[in-house]
C-alpha cells in the first residue's frame, strides 16, 4: 500500500521519543516527491516514563521522583507508563485516500500487529478496535492511539514485553476502581494480570528473554508483516535529533506543554484527535489508558482472577 521508510528501534528519553513522532508526522506531511511514502518506527524508553494523553489533566499524578520521566503525547486518551519493558510501534502515513477514515487505519495496522504476535508464537490473539487494544485471552497485550492530521496521520502504540512493577505504577499515578454489579474491580489488578510476550511465548522464546532480545523479535515480526520486507532504512542521526530538539523546545520538554498542553494543535494541522477537543479544557479523573475504552463486561475479566 505504501513505500515504507524504516526508522529503526532506538531507545531514547520519553521527551525525545514524542518529539520524533511529530518529526515524522511533519516529514510525511511535507514530502512532495513520493505521495505514498510512509514510515515505520519502533522505540523504547531509557527509563520508566509516565506519558499523559493529549488533553488530560495532571490530577492523576501522585508522586514522581528522578527515576521516572514525565511527558505528554499528541494522541488522545490518558496516562500510561512506558519503559524498558515495552516496545512502541509507530506508523505515519500520508492522507492520500488509502484509508477512508481513522477507523480504517486503526483496523489495518492493529490486524498487522496482531498477526505479527501470532507469527512469533503468541496464542489466542485478537483485536478489539472499539477499545483500541490487542488482546490475548481477553487481556491487553498491546494498545494504540491515532492522530488524524490534515496531510498525514499517525498510529502509535505499545506491546508489553515483560511484566510491569505494578506497585511502582500505583505509587506514581492514579489507578481507578470500577463497581460492576456487586463487586469492585481495580486497574491495579488488571495491570498485574497483563499478558506479556515473555509470558506468552510458550517455550518459543529466544535464548535470552531480556527486553532487548524481545524488542528485536517483536520489531522484526511487525516490520515483516507491515512491509513484506520492502522498505528503505533511515537513521536517526544528529540532523534528525536536531530537528526533534526544536520540537522538544516547543512542546515535549517544556512545562507549559506537559502541564497544560500548550501550544495546542490547530485545524490547519489536525482534522481530528479521536475523543479530544483540540483546545478545550483538560480532562480530569481519567482511568489508566489501556482500559479507558474497555467496557465493564470485558474489564471484569481483565481485573478478575486468572483461571
Amino acid at each position: 500500500m505504501f513505500n515504507y521508510e524504516y526508522w529503526g528501534r532506538g531507545v531514547f528519553p520519553s521527551q525525545i521519543n514524542m518529539a520524533l513522532e511529530e518529526f515524522l508526522i511533519r516529514r510525511i506531511a511535507e514530502e512532495t516527491k513520493d505521495k505514498h511514502l510512509a514510515t515505520v518506527r519502533f522505540y523504547s524508553f531509557a527509563k520508566d516514563s509516565i506519558v499523559l494523553g493529549y488533553a488530560q489533566a495532571t490530577d492523576v499524578l501522585k508522586k514522581l521522583d528522578p527515576s521516572v520521566d514525565l511527558t505528554r503525547r499528541v494522541t488522545g486518551g490518558s496516562h500510561v507508563q512506558t519503559g524498558p519493558n515495552i516496545i512502541a510501534y509507530s506508523f505515519v502515513v500520508p492522507r492520500d485516500g488509502s484509508f477512508r477514515d481513522y477507523e480504517d487505519m486503526r483496523a489495518y495496522f492493529a490486524t498487522q500487529v496482531a498477526n505479527a504476535l501470532s507469527n512469533i508464537g503468541v496464542d489466542a490473539v485478537d483485536v478489539d478496535n472499539k477499545a483500541s487494544t490487542i488482546n490475548v485471552n481477553g487481556r491487553v497485550i498491546a494498545s494504540h492511539a491515532i492522530w488524524w492530521g490534515v496531510k498525514s496521520a499517525l498510529l502509535h502504540g505499545l506491546v508489553h514485553l515483560t511484566p510491569y512493577d505494578v506497585d511502582k505504577i500505583a505509587s506514581r499515578v492514579l489507578l481507578q476502581r470500577r463497581k460492576i454489579g456487586n463487586s469492585v474491580y481495580s486497574e491495579y489488578d488488571a495491570l498485574r494480570n497483563l499478558p506479556t510476550v515473555s509470558t506468552e511465548l510458550d517455550g518459543n522464546a529466544p535464548p535470552q528473554t531480556s527486553p532487548y532480545a524481545l524488542r528485536g523479535l517483536v520489531a522484526e515480526a511487525i516490520l515483516k508483516e507491515v512491509t513484506g520486507g520492502n522498505y528503505e532504512s533511515r537513521v536517526i542521526n544528529d540532523a534528525v535529533i536536531d530537528r526533534s530538539m526544536e520540537l522538544l523546545k516547543q512542546r515535549y520538554g517544556v512545562p507549559r506543554w506537559i502541564n497544560r498542553h500548550q501550544p495546542t494543535f490547530t485545524r490547519r494541522e489536525v482534522e481530528e484527535i479521536p475523543g479530544e477537543d483540540l483546545s478545550g479544557p483538560l480532562k480530569r479523573n481519567l482511568g489508566y489508558c489501556l482500559f479507558l475504552q474497555v467496557p465493564d463486561k470485558d474489564f471484569k475479566k481483565m481485573a478478575g482472577p486468572q483461571v
